[in-house]
């Protein structure tokens, strides 16, 4: 007999070809104990990109995630400089990357009430802060 570490089932949603509709599939991830591994898992596997055919990436491929912490009702996700890739790559905007990255984690994840996304360590759509 094998044995089959525990799975709990998650919903993606990913943007269709066009760019113009949302679709679902539903997939088992392994269990983890503490929310940033959860978290993690998760997008790690959402970031591997959809199984249909009619459906695309979320965010550019060889985006990686460099940190995760969840402090209280807040997540805070620092990912790599391949994201900002997204629009060169994919039929969506780079704001529609992160809007549905929000919303599949909003979804899955409904404790989590607000995401503060960084890249390399700088927030998203803030200007740089320059000594």
């Amino acid at each position: 007999m094998l044995f089959r570490p525990p799975y709990e089932g998650r919903i993606f949603y990913y943007p269709d070809n066009a760019g113009t509709r949302i679709g679902a599939e539903r997939r088992g991830i392994p269990l983890r104990k503490d929310i940033e591994e959860q978290l993690t898992v998760f997008l790690e596997e959402l970031f591997l990109g959809p199984i249909s055919l009619e459906l695309t990436w979320t965010v550019a491929r060889g985006t990686k995630i460099n940190n995760i912490a969840v402090i209280g009702k807040n997540a805070y996700i620092d990912l790599s400089s391949q994201v900002l890739d997204t629009e060169e790559e994919l039929p969506i905007s780079y704001d529609e990357s992160f809007e549905n990255i929000g919303h599949n984690i909003k979804f899955n994840f409904p404790g989590i009430e607000e995401i503060v996304f960084t890249i390399e360590g700088q927030q998203v759509n803030k200007s740089l802060y320059v000594m």
